[in-house]
């Protein structure tokens, strides 16, 4: 802008006020959103408390943080990883490794470990609930009573720090092998003492169904019901080398992939977020996802650092709602900090026909236009599309917006 106003050129004084106005109304978002960010996400520090608040977010030494985590990694990948936005370590973790890097640890208990101060909470065996056999035979790795004893034990030995479940899928509808009775039985005694609880669901790496994209979410929202005002937290497909399939037959997981699901995640209320890396073909690796998806995990990771705050603020209380296309399946979710409602909206369509299609079925999505509608909205208020350097100017309770196949945006407006 300085170097066009003084090249020489004359333009209308209007249009000087226009770009003008616009450069700084884009300069006081950016300032917003770093702002909110450096409120809620002020990096790593010594732990003196972690609790979880009202909107099942994590509260470290009174500060809202949103934990983006790694699985099983070496402490070698740790800086890697760290330039990648991750900020947490789970499974086999160092925690004191991991402060090197900046970032938490959630490793499995041990009483050696008990006094550092870089754990964010320890985690159960992993997928204790993974069943052997099918249907009425169907028995899981470990009993929910035994579970329960253990975690007692865990809780006992040290009262004060978080304890971590990761679950399989069978938990829910869409996934379960377990008889439905089973399923309703077991699962609200598995994580009776637990603190926070996640599962993972791979729909590409680990079936090759892409057509099951959705379930990620659906899982989210199950375990939300299970987990009442608990933290849930899902991880993510990031590739493909699967053990479960063959690796020519496996689909790609892309980058789109990957950020819908996490998105996904999100909008239906988890607060913590987490990869899965590892790929067994075409040889063993611990982190495995392509250059491009690194890309993406790195902007994505850093998009969710900045807006922590916001995803982890209290839900909106006006009554919004989405509607994208002719019916499109879509998802939203409204939350609102100092005086700001942020707007999470996301393109969940698959296709014609994905419902029905096979493994290694490819699935068509589509685009569509999205109309919100806002109580009290006025005409002419400045919707801000969170980095996407867009501005959407309001109709009266409403505004529009187009969505690339299973794209998201982010808005931003004020309340």
């Amino acid at each position: 802008m300085a170097t066009f106003l003084h090249s020489g050129f004359a333009p209308p004084s209007a249009e000087i006020s226009k770009k003008a106005a616009k450069t700084i109304f884009f300069a006081l978002v950016s300032l917003l959103v770093m702002t909110y960010a450096a409120l809620g996400q002020e990096g790593i520090q010594a732990i003196r408390d972690v609790k979880t608040g009202k909107n099942r977010e994590f509260m470290v030494n009174g500060q809202p943080f949103l934990p983006i985590m790694s699985w099983a990694q070496p402490p070698a990948n740790y800086s890697m990883l760290q330039d990648l936005g991750f900020n947490t370590h789970a499974g086999n973790a160092d925690p004191e490794a991991a402060r090197q890097s900046g970032a938490y640890a959630v490793p499995g208990f041990r009483k050696e470990k008990m006094a550092h101060d870089n754990i964010l909470g320890w985690i159960f065996d992993d997928e204790p609930d993974m069943p052997k056999g099918k249907g009425a035979g169907a028995k899981p790795r470990q009993q929910p009573e035994n579970v329960i004893e253990k975690a007692l034990g865990i809780k006992k030995s040290d009262p004060d720090r978080l304890l971590f479940m990761t679950l399989t899928g069978h938990f829910t509808v869409e996934q379960s092998t377990y008889p439905e009775e089973v399923r309703k039985k077991i699962y609200p005694r598995y994580i009776q003492e637990t603190d926070v609880i996640g599962f993972d669901i791979y729909p590409i790496y680990g079936s090759g169904y892409a057509s099951h994209l959705d379930w990620v979410g659906k899982g989210v929202a199950q375990l939300r019901g299970l987990a009442k005002d608990r933290p849930v937290y899902a991880w993510i497909e990031t590739g493909k080398g699967s053990r479960w399939m063959s690796y020519e037959k496996q689909p790609d997981v892309l980058p789109v992939h990957t950020r819908n699901e996490v998105w996904q995640a999100i909008i239906q209320g988890a607060t913590a977020i987490g990869y899965f890396t590892h790929a067994w073909f075409p040889e063993f690796k611990e982190f495995a996802p392509t250059a491009e998806m690194q890309r993406e995990l790195k902007r994505l990771n850093g998009q969710l650092t900045r807006l922590a705050p916001a995803i982890l603020a209290p839900p909106s209380g006006r009554k919004i709602q989405m509607k994208l296309g002719e019916g499109l399946n879509c998802q939203f979710r409204a939350t609102e900090a100092s005086g700001h409602i942020y707007l999470f909206a996301l393109n969940m369509d698959l296709g014609p026909g994905a419902e029905k299609a096979r493994q290694f079925d490819p699935i068509y999505p589509r685009n569509g236009k999205a109309i919100f509608i806002v109580p009290g909205l006025k005409a002419g208020t400045k919707i801000v599309v969170a980095d996407e350097d867009r501005i959407i100017t309001a109709e009266k309770g409403k505004f529009s917006d187009e969505f690339a196949p299973l794209a998201e945006h982010i808005y931003i407006f004020k309340r």
